[in-house]
């Protein structure tokens, strides 16, 4: 093998090799940011999680409650005093459930003892 083919082959191998390894760092540096972008969206969601959770603390009924009464004093329940009762009949305030219809078996339906209650209603709306 001559020199100048042995150089040209070396050369070829050179680049390929700087290459490869070129590329190979530059995977692992995009796999190292994919982690930090990873922790980062990791972090907020935690982050959003207790703010939301923060948020549904501020808006519920209770705390807005306990809020109103700190900042008025003047606000109160009502006393009994203060309610108005309604008396009325047992009788007046109810009405009375109607009782259950009676159900009607058609005697057609004793002839055929062999079937069932549910399979001959279904025969019967088939047909």
């Amino acid at each position: 093998m001559s020199l100048k083919v042995y150089f040209k082959v070396a050369s070829f191998v050179t680049i390929t090799a700087l290459l490869y390894i070129h590329m190979q760092m530059k995977i692992f540096e995009l796999s190292y940011n994919g982690k930090d972008k990873e922790k980062i969206i990791h972090e907020l969601a935690d982050t959003n999680g207790s703010l939301t959770h923060q948020i549904l603390t501020l808006k519920s009924a209770n705390n807005l409650g306990n809020q109103l009464l700190e900042k008025e004093n003047s606000l109160q329940f009502m006393s009994r005093e203060s309610v108005m009762t309604v008396v009325t009949t047992a009788a007046g305030g109810m009405h009375k459930p109607l009782p259950p219809k009676a159900r009607v078996e058609n005697p057609v339906w004793n002839l055929f003892s062999f079937l069932g209650i549910q399979e001959a209603k279904a025969w019967d709306q088939n047909n």
